[in-house]
């Protein structure tokens, strides 16, 4: 019997939009004081306005989030914040960066973290019985420096966990981005890539689409890992959109035909096989402390999880070369 991702795993729609600031009071906020009337009334003025500045500070407190300080999750330590989607509690990407920009940031630019040469391939990697190749403990899918799930590693210094949902259109978002970047950095032996396809958002279809994708993908890792990358390149490029049916069992397949998949792994997305892979890699997140939303982004070196905010200053070169060097990104 395949276990179902609770329905309660969804988030709920976030809080309406922050209220406009406060106007400044008659007079302005510098020189004497303006006339309120008797004193009771001045001072009630000022109570109020005093009021308005610690509601302010208590806004700034809280939309930063459960993550403004480092907490201790499934996957280590965690720092900052993201912003959840109100429509689809994906991780809403405001002020994304274009490119790395180190002088953005108030931390000292670090010099390039430092690549380290691809080993070649030893042959189609190996998975386990319901497993992706590639397969990490925290059901991860650890793809190789030549962009293969289980294919060979570097030396890289830096992890980089991803936690997407291919109905997620700020995941897309987030693939068109930054994975050119991740896709360099991987290849030059700079970081380990771990992809982590979710069922996160089965309620935002009608056919449970974020599961059936994940677990075609995740059957495309096992069964035919050097394509991979190009399947799941297809579903992010046909996404469908939130509130639908998503792409039928049918569409995705045609998708992994013209990506090149195997028939093999073709017929294993509609089975059982990898159906609890996806259903415990979602649930296994879910019930991490520090998760809010997909996409979630991990950068750690050999000790420590940060929570990458990608949309923030911080370009990705930056980024890594702080985690590498023990320091939050």
């Amino acid at each position: 019997m395949v276990d179902q991702v609770p329905q309660s795993n969804v988030p709920p729609p976030a809080s309406g939009p922050d209220s406009p600031a406060p106007a400044p009071p008659p007079g302005g906020w510098s020189g004497a004081p303006p006339a309120y009337g008797p004193w009771w009334r001045q001072a009630g003025a000022w109570v109020t306005i005093g009021a308005v500045v610690v509601a302010a500070a208590a806004a700034v407190v809280i939309l930063s989030g459960p993550l403004g300080g480092r907490q201790q999750g499934a996957t280590g330590q965690v720092t900052a914040s993201a912003k959840p989607s109100a429509e689809t509690g994906a991780t809403e990407a405001t002020n994304a960066p274009e490119a790395d920009n180190p002088e953005a940031s108030a931390q000292p630019a670090l010099p390039a973290l430092a690549g380290s040469q691809c080993p070649a391939a030893a042959g189609t990697p190996a998975h386990e019985p319901g497993q992706p190749a590639g397969a990490t403990a925290d059901y991860g899918i650890a793809l190789g420096c030549d962009g293969v799930p289980g294919g060979p590693q570097a030396e890289p210094q830096v992890r980089v966990d991803v936690f997407s949902d291919y109905i997620c259109p700020i995941c897309q978002q987030f693939d068109e981005m930054m994975g050119a970047a991740l896709e360099e950095a991987m290849r030059a032996g700079q970081i380990e890539l771990v992809l982590h396809p979710l069922g996160y958002l089965d309620g935002f279809s009608t056919t449970q689409y974020s599961t059936r994708a994940a677990r075609a993908a995740t059957a495309v890792a096992a069964l035919d890992p050097e394509h991979f990358g190009a399947f799941d390149q297809a579903l992010w490029d046909a996404q469908p959109p939130e509130g639908g049916a998503g792409l039928t069992d049918a569409e995705i397949a045609d998708l992994a035909q013209a990506a090149g998949v195997s028939a093999e792994a073709i017929a294993q997305f509609a089975g059982d096989e990898f159906a609890n892979w996806v259903v415990d890699s979602t649930n296994l997140v879910v019930g991490t402390e520090g998760f809010n939303g997909t996409p979630w982004v991990l950068l750690s070196n050999s000790e420590t999880a940060y929570q990458w905010d990608w949309y923030g200053e911080t370009g990705f070169q930056q980024a890594i070369a702080r985690v590498a060097a023990g320091q939050a990104p």
